[in-house]
């Protein structure tokens, strides 16, 4: 399952202190999987690995988390530009009662099967759902 949740500026403090640093340690990885930089846009911006507070951060108030550059992000009239997206994925309850309950080797394959999953359908939106529309009425679309 995937939720959605759209990023804007003055959101940077509630993830950072709220979630990544609340009892659950979210994005850190205590009781959560740590956040990764995955995704077509990861390379480009030079991003690998885990997501730190600081990197989250930048890119939550339009700038590069390696380099503190401003990112081109643009907007429509009237609005403030979206530094991105929260995707979070959730494996169905039978596949996290494999994960907690399987033991070693099962819980490290399921853990990689559900990486490679996330991967693929980050993937497909990348390719077929990252859609705007602009333009009078929205008739225009863009990727």
């Amino acid at each position: 399952m995937i939720s959605i949740g759209k990023l804007g500026a003055g959101q940077e403090r509630y993830y950072a202190e709220e979630i990544a640093e609340g009892a659950e340690d979210y994005y850190a990885g205590c009781g959560e999987a740590e956040g990764q930089w995955i995704g077509a846009a990861a390379p480009e911006l030079g991003l690998d690995g885990k997501v730190d507070p600081a990197g989250l951060t930048a890119m939550l108030t339009g700038r590069n988390p390696l380099t503190g550059e401003p990112l081109d992000l643009k907007s429509a009239p009237g609005r403030g530009p979206v530094p991105g997206f929260d995707l979070t994925f959730s494996a169905p309850k039978s596949v996290s009662l494999s994960l907690a309950l399987g033991g070693h080797p099962v819980s490290g394959q399921v853990m990689e099967a559900h990486g490679a999953a996330v991967e693929a359908a980050l993937s497909y939106m990348e390719r077929s759902a990252c859609w705007a529309r602009r333009g009078k009425g929205g008739a225009t679309f863009v990727q």
